[in-house]
């Protein structure tokens, strides 16, 4: 059954812009036909089309269920900001691999200084789409790698994946099993300054290796999370 992003008003769910030129034009669905419909809440809204137009397409609510795909933990990446393309790989994976907000920081070796935050949503929509989730993916606005430290003192627990470090890995990390509110830290393309990595490792005692081999930063945003999931249940 398809699926598509609207809003709801009582016992309808009203879908507009982009999907309804994706269900009306390349579709073309029609009155009677069931959808699944997301409001950017937990639930799945089981739906029929009663009425399409060229503003919008309205559709009335048979039966709602919690959606299955959503994270049970709150997962944070800060994402050290990276070129366009890598950005455009750590989206999606972000979005199947369970992350509840993800927060794009410029560090030293960061070769650019600006997100285009409207295309990244637009992303993580199609992305949800695809991965059943019925709550979007949190993207903050880009801030700067002081301002990101600052934050990470909110979390129960942080995880920084060191290129560096030899010995630490994420299994050594009893805490992880039940925690609830987790930050992961990434590098970029260019990694770390050696400043960098020790303020990172002031202010958390969790700095774990990947392994021998360097990653790029969009294969360790997929080894990172994926480890994470399989501790978490995630």
């Amino acid at each position: 059954m398809k699926r598509f992003f609207g809003k709801k008003i009582n016992n309808k769910i009203i879908i507009e812009e982009d999907d309804l030129v994706h269900l009306s034009k390349v579709l073309r669905m029609k009155k009677g036909d069931e959808i699944i419909c997301n409001i950017n809440d937990d639930f799945d809204y089981f739906c029929t089309i009663i009425e399409i137009n060229k503003k919008q397409c309205i559709t009335q609510i048979n039966s709602q269920k919690k959606c299955e795909a959503l994270p049970k933990r709150n997962i944070t990446l800060f994402q050290a900001l990276p070129k366009k393309d890598y950005i455009d790989e750590i989206i999606p994976k972000s979005v199947e691999l369970g992350v509840s907000n993800l927060q794009f920081f410029v560090s030293d070796y960061s070769n650019t200084k600006s997100i285009n935050l409207e295309r990244i949503k637009q992303q993580v929509l199609t992305a949800s789409k695809q991965c059943e989730r019925s709550k979007l993916m949190e993207v903050y606005p880009l801030i700067n790698f002081e301002t990101m430290i600052q934050k990470l003192k909110k979390f129960d627990i942080v995880v920084f994946a060191n290129e560096k470090e030899n010995n630490k890995s994420i299994f050594d990390i009893k805490e992880l099993f039940s925690a609830n509110n987790v930050a992961l830290v990434i590098g970029n393309e260019g990694g770390f300054s050696d400043n960098e990595i020790l303020l990172l490792k002031a202010n958390t005692e969790n700095s774990i290796t990947l392994g021998k081999r360097i990653l790029r930063c969009s294969t360790a945003v997929v080894s990172l999370l994926s480890l994470v999931n399989a501790i978490t249940n995630n």
